[in-house]
């Protein structure tokens, strides 16, 4: 049976809050977009589907529809430096307490949050810049994601038509707004559920306060790391072009030994050539009937003898060329192809850095 959307405007009213927009999907609202009267900060209240409340005849009701993303390995950072390693990135963010002050009246509010970055609209159907801001995104969220997980409250992004939110199992979720006002800018949200805001309504506001506060203090700090980052780069810089130097040079060496084997196989076959015709005249000068009479069996033995003995040995020898030879061509071709790879990835995103430093100072413009 359907509640009535009516009631909780009145229950939000006499909480402090004004519902301001509200997404629906098939006529039943999923999120509302909730401003405090205390702070005028704003928040996503979100509605589980056990829920039925039907929105019509109200202002500010947006139609959603499922976007159908997948992350794609077509971020430059991904694609060409790797993922980054989960707990590494969840360890690299500290932990932010809720003020305990301020959750006095919250006996089950979880203690801190953990901090660092630790149906259907088919993607295809959208344009190519939107699609890698939603990829950007959906990076950012799932960095996000490790600042709420503990806590039931989470995080959304409202950009352009899109809503893009971390759901209560940490899942991330697109859904494409119909016919809403397009701003070409990233509204960062703290989103909770119809269930936590009945049980917390009191305190609800301080609390996402509180983790608003913290996440900027990150997002700030972090700010600072990544600097520090392209500060030591550019201090390394040196050091860099020394690698690359060193590296060409190693190539260069390779070179060198390869030629110096392959010389050393031309000699090595001309002697086993050598050899091998020796072989065969003496064979050929024992067999001679007149011949044999001269020399007796001794010495046809004894002469053979030295000719085989001489050509094992050469033999031995380039059998240690050729197997020298092959292992400096597998390193020759493991190296130039893995400095290819890492010198094509380190280009491209140094590029992308140029590129994104272009954004930023547009941002202060």
């Amino acid at each position: 049976m359907p509640l009535s959307i009516s009631k909780l405007e009145t229950l939000l009213s006499k909480k402090g809050f004004v519902p301001h927009k509200y997404f629906v999907m098939h006529d039943l609202c999923v999120y509302i977009e909730v401003i405090s009267i205390k702070d005028v900060n704003k928040f996503l209240l979100y509605i589980p589907s056990k829920y039925k409340f039907i929105v019509k005849n109200v202002p500010n009701v947006f139609n959603i529809k499922y976007v159908n993303f997948t992350e794609s390995k077509n971020n430059t950072a991904d694609d060409y430096a790797g993922e980054p390693d989960e707990y590494n990135i969840e360890n690299k963010y500290h932990e932010i307490d809720i003020d305990t002050n301020i959750n006095k009246k919250d006996d089950n509010i979880e203690p801190n949050l953990e901090l660092y970055y630790n149906r259907e609209i088919n993607i295809k159907d959208i344009s190519d810049d939107d699609t890698k801001e939603l990829r950007d995104i959906y990076r950012q969220l799932k960095r996000f994601k490790y600042c709420v997980k503990n806590v039931k409250y989470k995080i959304a992004i409202i950009y352009k038509n899109y809503l893009c939110s971390i759901k209560r199992d940490d899942e991330i979720e697109y859904y494409m707004i119909k016919n809403y006002n397009i701003k070409n800018t990233r509204q960062l949200y703290i989103t909770t559920d119809l269930e936590l805001f009945y049980e917390k309504n009191d305190i609800l506001s301080d609390n996402m306060n509180t983790i608003q506060i913290g996440l900027y203090h990150i997002l700030e700090k972090n700010q600072f790391v990544h600097t520090r980052t392209l500060n030591k780069l550019m201090e390394d810089k040196n050091d860099i072009m020394k690698v690359s130097e060193n590296i060409y040079n190693k190539t260069k060496d390779y070179d060198k030994y390869i030629k110096e084997m392959e010389d050393m196989l031309v000699i090595i076959n001309n002697s086993e050539k050598k050899y091998l015709k020796n072989i065969y005249e003496s064979n050929e000068k024992y067999n001679d009937v007149t011949t044999t009479r001269l020399y007796n069996d001794i010495e046809k033995s004894h002469s053979k003898a030295h000719f085989e003995h001489e050509l094992e040995k050469i033999q031995k020898i380039k059998e240690d060329i050729i197997k020298t030879l092959f292992d400096l061509k597998v390193k020759k071709e493991n190296s130039i192809l893995l400095i290819d790879q890492l010198m094509f990835d380190n280009n491209v995103m140094l590029e992308a850095i140029i590129r994104n430093f272009g954004k930023l100072s547009k941002l202060i413009s």
